[in-house]
């Protein structure tokens, strides 16, 4: 009985579209890390060839025994670091996993309110105005008040529109929510970069002191050319920092376009009602994520306008 209720729970969670796209953060954020840190352990593993082919004209290198034990012992270095790898991976899974709920949890606050005022449930709307997008967060609060008057009421009635939200013609970039979002990403990006660094150093400093204990003693120039990599590598790891930074930076953005235009869609709903436009519904194309929120909030409206036009003759205009 308890695998069939978890075998439900994770077949509900790649069914419903809002924990398909949190799945989908989650799988972004370890995808990027897990690509660059790949990258990297294979730009190494370049290295590590062109080191065999440069020893090999030295005359090195040419007993197949002692050729295999060289890049055994390259492998276990590599082998070492794949623990931390695929642990942070893990944790940037779940990292992913919040950012996916932070960027879908103003409509969710939304549904949740407007599904339990269309049961009956008489509960607060209470969004949390640090991290939520200030556009429809205040919208909503004057919006959701003027439905409960009409409720009140029982009429369906125009109602003005504050000048600095009548003007709004199309989405508004949200710039406290997306800086509060860009800082959540940047530590991410850094933390990730961190670990990059830290494993391309091991890497190289035991691949030096592998590549000395074993071969340069015999050779000066062999000797001179392994410690002047020491220039080469950390040119490796600014690319890979780069890499890592830009792909989180450019994560963000595409995010955040995962919502700035249902932001507006429920906004420009919302205000359309309120204008006396009373058929006006939340219609999302392209936010799957979303759309069950946008439907909670269409019941929701659907319930004012059957309650207050039970008797018409009071509805003003």
């Amino acid at each position: 009985m308890k695998l069939d209720t978890l075998g439900s729970f994770f077949g509900n969670l790649f069914k419903r579209d809002d924990t398909r796209f949190m799945l989908g953060c989650g799988f972004k954020f370890s995808a990027l890390f897990l690509f660059v840190s790949f990258l990297t352990f294979y730009l190494m593993w370049i290295i590590i060839s062109i080191n065999n082919i440069y020893f090999e004209s030295y005359g090195f290198l040419t007993s197949p025994e002692f050729k295999e034990a060289f890049f055994d012992n390259a492998l276990e270095i590599f082998y070492g670091q794949l623990p931390y790898v695929f642990g942070f991976v893990v944790l940037l899974f779940f990292a992913g996993l919040y950012v996916g709920k932070l960027l879908i949890r103003p409509f969710d606050v939304i549904g949740k309110y407007a599904l339990s005022r269309t049961e009956g449930r008489n509960e607060a709307y209470n969004p949390d105005l640090f991290s939520d997008y200030k556009l429809l967060t205040r919208f909503s609060e004057f919006f959701f008040r003027y439905l409960e008057e009409c409720l009140q009421e029982k009429v369906l009635k125009s109602n003005t529109i504050p000048p600095n939200f009548a003007k709004i013609r199309g989405p508004q970039f949200e710039k406290v929510f997306f800086f509060h979002f860009f800082l959540i990403i940047i530590l991410i990006a850094i933390i990730s970069a961190t670990l990059v660094v830290f494993l391309t150093t091991e890497i190289q400093g035991q691949l030096v002191n592998l590549s000395i204990s074993t071969i340069a003693k015999e050779s000066k120039s062999v000797a001179y050319f392994i410690s002047n990599q020491n220039k080469l590598i950390p040119a490796i790891t600014y690319f890979a920092v780069s890499l890592i930074s830009a792909g989180y930076i450019m994560l963000c953005f595409h995010l955040y376009g995962k919502v700035s235009g249902a932001i507006f869609g429920f906004f420009a709903t919302m205000r359309s009602f309120m204008k006396g436009n009373h058929t006006a519904r939340v219609h999302l194309i392209g936010y799957a994520q979303i759309r069950p929120h946008g439907r909670a909030l269409n019941k929701y409206l659907d319930h004012i306008e059957r309650e207050c036009e039970k008797d018409k003759n009071k509805v003003k205009s």
